[in-house]
């Protein structure tokens, strides 16, 4: 399992149910690069889970290299920094975008 899958599979750990309340959204994760991959985070109900693949439909989808995830979560990389500098790319709601940091603590 590389960096980038340990650290998303991990996220279901941090995940705080109450900074989720009102949220039903899946997440497509597409992470370019050496440990790169596609899975996704379903968040409903206060409760989440990962998937390995393409989800059939998402609300937001984020592509970015697995390196600049695994800074990201691991806080050497600040979201709205790589945003700002074109590291990250976002597709579809961007305010269930913001909301990942909240409710996964990083």
């Amino acid at each position: 399992m590389s960096r980038a899958e340990t650290i998303l599979f991990g996220l279901v750990k941090r995940f705080c149910a109450q900074e989720a309340a009102g949220v039903s959204a899946t997440y497509q994760l597409n992470l370019t690069g050496d440990e790169g991959g596609n899975w996704y985070l379903s968040v409903s109900d206060e409760k989440c889970s990962v998937g390995t693949g393409t989800s059939a439909h998402s609300d937001v989808t984020i592509t970015m290299t697995a390196d600049d995830w695994v800074d990201l979560l691991s806080g050497k990389l600040d979201g709205y920094t790589a945003f700002l500098q074109g590291r990250v790319d976002v597709q579809g709601d961007l305010s269930l975008a913001l909301r990942l940091q909240s409710m996964f603590g990083f």
